[in-house]
């Protein structure tokens, strides 16, 4: 067979790295780092390993979801069954993924270079500055401000004092550059100069970019999965959403390689010994665990693990699709209450900080939110109401259990049960919009739309299901859930209506929709008409500053309202999963926000 040697002509006009070839940039391939990735703060990597200099003995590596694997030197015979520890040296550690790929050898062959070719010096950065890097300090700290004046009720995960010092001392910029262009792209919607505006997706798609690179390491790791927060978020707004998907379950794997999953948890876990420099260490799976290095960070971190496992029960009971995090490998216990935490100093002793214990059992934590009471935590409401919807979209989207089956209809009453005791544990502080501090309305309405919306998921079930109530007088009880949510649409749209304009609660307020238009186009109920005009105003208010997320729901609820009647009660009849189901409006919409030049995923 051939032997693998780089040609004479590929080894002359040098190799582009992997990161320029990914972005199909010119590259100047200037070892040990080319001029794009030096600035970008990129690991620099080649597919062809320096013909010269003092790293040639080094082995190439290759940044991947499993972490860095090795490349195959070229000069490599494939016929040969090769010692792996003589290629990389006795230290190198085989994972369990890479051990599969070694039969038969995986070769890295030399790609294509057109246009990748070196350049003359200057050239990869002249190239480079038609995307753009991050903008200005100035317009940066704008960006910043504007993030966490508008934002940062759907991100409550941000020390702002350590924060804001990180962004001023340029720390964040440079340290965490994924995290940066995140909140760019965030915050740019409601950036008044239009130039900024227009930029967005050049931070979105950058920042995408920068989270491909990572590997199952990731430095820092609390800032990327803080990044990965707002990545999902946006990618909603912009109908990205199998990127929404696929970000949450990276993410998830990174925190559980890290072991950030269990940093609260006093259970034995699988793990080995590992000697150190002369001392024995224990950390699961052979790894080292994170930790934080003051109460900041493990605060900041427990409120971050806390919202990706929201995003990820609010991205799940849409679609049907399975959780990414599982709740039996989440020990975070609950974090304190806003006021609290915004009072630490990076002096403080984390041990100083109580929190309280994450519980499995619903009737735990659900009686925990009474202790809440006394401090108003908000935060804590949030994460027992997200801990319920997980486990109501677990049984609602189950392959086992039939929605007409009396199993599944004693389900829906003992959830039921949960959801009444958990709004009658909670203060009228946290359910009155009117009534709540002005820096907790974001989170009163998070919290009660989401409440409203495990009422229409347990109660909005097919006709012929076996249950002591009928399918009539559970619609009623959901179409009661829906007409609260435009109680409390009413309520954020008399003191500010960007309270309503948030990921997290769109699917919602679209859901609590549909269930009042069923309910018009069947009863002719008037008093549902005139609510079904305020959804599609709030709908119209989200395309304002989002590309996606309003006219989307705007357009379906216009194929709503144009259905057969005979469509309606086929709709009303086969329950929620049925609603779910019928896909025609989403391609629909798809065909319509396409005329507009806009693509959804």
């Amino acid at each position: 067979m051939q032997s693998l040697t780089v040609s004479a002509s590929v080894s002359k006009r040098k190799q582009a790295c992997k990161s320029c070839r990914h972005r199909k940039r010119r590259c100047d391939a200037e070892r040990p780092t080319c001029a794009l990735c030096k600035k970008w703060g990129l690991k620099c990597e080649y597919t062809v390993p320096a013909l010269h200099g003092a790293g040639d003995d080094e082995p190439q590596y290759s940044a991947t979801l499993f972490g860095r694997q090795p490349f195959v030197p070229f000069n490599y015979r494939s016929e040969e069954t090769p010692d792996i520890s003589q290629i990389f040296g006795e230290s190198f550690d085989l994972s369990p993924i890479g051990a599969q790929n070694v039969a038969p050898l995986q070769v890295a062959y030399p790609t294509p270079t057109s246009g990748l070719e070196s350049l003359p010096p200057g050239t990869a950065e002249q190239d480079f500055s038609i995307e753009g890097g991050l903008p200005s300090s100035d317009t940066f700290n704008e960006l910043v401000d504007i993030f966490f004046a508008s934002f940062y009720h759907c991100f409550p995960c941000f020390h702002k004092a350590s924060f804001l010092a990180e962004v001023q001392s340029q720390h964040l910029q440079t340290q965490s550059p994924l995290l940066s262009y995140a909140i760019c792209a965030v915050a740019a919607s409601f950036h008044p100069d239009p130039a900024v505006k227009s930029r967005q997706n050049d931070w979105y798609e950058q920042a995408k970019f920068l989270y491909e690179f990572t590997g199952r390491d990731v430095d820092p790791a609390l800032r990327t999965i803080q990044a990965v927060l707002c990545l999902v978020f946006h990618a909603y707004t912009k109908g990205d959403f199998s990127s929404c998907w696929l970000f949450l379950g990276k993410a998830w794997r990174q925190i559980a390689a890290m072991a950030m999953n269990r940093i609260d948890s006093t259970a034995v876990v699988m793990a080995v010994g590992r000697k150190d420099e002369g001392i024995e260490k224990q950390s699961s799976y052979g790894r080292i665990d994170w930790e934080g290095k003051t109460a900041i960070e493990w605060e900041e971190c427990r409120r971050t693990l806390w919202l990706l496992f929201m995003m990820d029960r609010t991205q799940s009971w849409p679609t049907g699709w399975a959780h990414a995090i599982d709740e039996r490998h989440f020990k975070i216990d609950i974090p304190v209450t806003e006021t609290v935490f915004q009072a630490m100093t990076p002096d403080m002793d984390p041990s100083t900080i109580k929190n309280e214990p994450f519980s499995k059992n619903l009737n735990t934590l659900i009686g925990s939110a009474t202790k809440a009471k006394q401090h108003s935590n908000l935060f804590h409401y949030l994460i027992i109401a997200h801990v319920l919807l997980g486990r109501i979209t677990e049984l609602i989207h189950s392959l086992h259990e039939s929605p007409d089956s009396p199993e599944y209809a004693q389900q829906c009453d003992e959830l039921d049960a949960s959801l009444v005791k958990l709004r009658l544990s909670l203060p009228r502080s946290a359910t009155s919009v009117i009534e709540a501090q002005s820096e907790e309305r974001g989170h009163v309405i998070w919290l009660n739309i989401i409440l409203n919306s495990m009422s229409i998921l347990i109660n909005y079930r097919t006709a012929g299901l076996s249950s002591t109530k009928p399918s009539s007088e559970l619609f009623a009880l959901a179409v009661s859930a829906a007409k609260s949510t435009t109680s409390i649409i009413k309520d954020a749209a008399r003191i500010d209506v960007s309270l309503l304009l948030s990921a997290h609660i769109a699917s919602s307020i679209y859901m609590a929709c549909c269930v009042l238009v069923i309910h018009w186009r069947l009863t002719g109920d008037p008093s549902c008409k005139e609510d079904i005009e305020l959804f599609e105003l709030v709908f119209e208010r989200m395309n304002d500053v989002f590309s996606i997320m309003g006219i989307k729901f705007k357009l379906a609820l216009k194929r709503d309202l144009e259905r057969k009647k005979e469509d309606i009660e086929m709709l009303r009849d086969t329950g929620f999963r049925g609603l779910l189901a019928d896909c025609s409006k989403w391609g629909f919409v798809a065909e319509e926000v396409g005329k507009l030049g806009i693509r959804m995923s």
